[in-house]
């Protein structure tokens, strides 16, 4: 089980986890959009860890993007690296860099985000 922070309105979705200095082992932020089946952009503005990235469809996970890692102090906002799903997704749900390998989650897994 995750315990996510939501993060379901513009405010919350574009700061995400900049600023945090740390996630709980089984911690993460659900981002939870306006519209379902969308391809959003991410970007790691003020991140200071490295996280997985699980792209959620329709109760299925549909993309790891693994160990993404914070920028350097020094890059600006137009150039910090974006990342978005291949495929429109309903939601997003960042956690711990390395927590999809170490817990064996993989694409095609089932995800209930209870509550929501």
């Amino acid at each position: 089980n995750i315990k996510a922070t939501l993060a379901n309105n513009e405010g919350a979705r574009k700061k995400g986890l900049g600023g945090m200095e740390q996630l709980d082992e089984n911690g993460g932020m659900l981002f939870v959009f306006d519209k379902k089946d969308i391809i959003p952009s991410f970007w790691m503005k003020d991140m200071k860890i490295a996280i997985d990235i699980l792209w959620i469809n329709d109760g299925k996970i549909v993309q790891i993007d693994k160990n993404l890692e914070p920028p350097k102090k020094d890059v600006s906002d137009k150039d910090l690296s974006r990342y978005s799903p291949q495929n429109p997704v309903d939601y997003a749900l960042e956690v711990n860099a390395g927590f999809s390998d170490k817990n064996s989650i993989k694409v095609g897994d089932n995800i209930e985000i209870p509550g929501i």
